[in-house]
């Protein structure tokens, strides 16, 4: 639902930290593992001949070149070959080793404290004594790592989420957008309605006589199956006090209020905005950001 956007100082940063860990820690025994395995060292290499470099270069793959390489490895498994199993251990305990050691530095520099596929839960990341920094979230594997253990530790293969989501995505499977990719825009929009049965005083901030949906208008396929996975709809459609306090601010802070405020505390219209309303540019910083930003919206253009 939430992209993540990477801006190249950020991408250069979070990629020097995961691939300083890899040359410290683990390259000469990730070399010998991967020259040991024909499968992985074919898939690896892709017809290069520096390991190294093409070690950095699969690991480092972006969410569309991590696409391609799923569809190679699900070619591989026409041929019934497949992983050894010690090729297996060694990456899955590289994924443990990275999560608890490094996952929290990634997640710092991206500047995310909310999942981003519901904008629902925190992903905490904690300080320690030391200066150390542990992350209390979870990590999404986009290709869950029982069909793909090839990739369990690539970079971008490796979303930070809550733990909700998490295990809603473990437990099903469905056609998503990896979050890394922002071409894609996301067309989930939440909004309020009523039927005939309901009173409108909601419309002045009176009662909670409403529902809370999702507008399926422009929902692409992705983001029905996004809506369906992580059971947004279930989940959003609690919030109904929430919504009542947007539309009650809608009504308080008019025009006139918010030139007063923006006067005193030398903000701008959108920063007025976001304050009031509680939401921030890219929702990665604040729960309920995007359904703040929604319901605002739907208050604000129709007062």
């Amino acid at each position: 639902m939430i992209k993540i956007p990477l801006s190249e100082s950020q991408k250069n940063k979070i990629e020097n930290i995961y691939w300083d860990w890899i040359c410290k820690y683990h390259i000469e025994k990730l070399i010998e593992t991967i020259k040991n395995d024909k499968t992985m060292r074919e898939l690896v290499l892709n017809g290069t001949k520096d390991l190294k470099a093409a070690i950095k270069k699969f690991l480092l793959s972006d969410y569309s070149e991590l696409e391609i390489i799923k569809e190679r490895i699900d070619k591989i498994r026409e041929s019934n070959a497949s992983l050894k199993k010690s090729t297996k251990d060694f990456l899955f305990a590289r994924y443990v080793n990275y999560r608890n050691s490094q996952a929290a530095k990634i997640v710092n520099i991206l500047g995310m404290t909310v999942c981003p596929y519901c904008n629902q839960n925190h992903i905490n990341v904690v300080y320690e004594k030391e200066n150390k920094v542990r992350f209390w979230g979870d990590l999404d594997h986009f290709y869950d790592k029982s069909t793909y253990p090839e990739l369990v530790v690539c970079l971008y293969n490796m979303i930070p989420v809550c733990k909700v989501c998490n295990q809603l995505k473990s437990s099903q499977k469905g056609k998503l957008v990896n979050p890394y990719n922002c071409k894609v825009k996301s067309n989930i929009k939440f909004r309020t309605e009523f039927d005939e049965k309901v009173d409108l005083d909601y419309l002045q901030g009176k009662s909670q006589n409403f529902h809370i949906t999702i507008d399926k208008y422009e929902a692409t396929e992705e983001d029905l199956e996004e809506i369906k996975l992580f059971d947004l709809e279930n989940r959003y459609k609690q919030l109904k006090q929430n919504a009542q306090e947007i539309i009650i601010k809608s009504r308080a802070y008019d025009s006139l209020y918010q030139n007063q405020l923006k006067k005193e505390f030398e903000l701008d219209d959108e920063e007025i905005m976001s304050y009031i309303f509680g939401y921030t540019d890219n929702h990665l910083n604040r729960v309920l950001s995007k359904f703040n930003l929604d319901i605002m919206n739907e208050f604000i253009n129709n007062d």
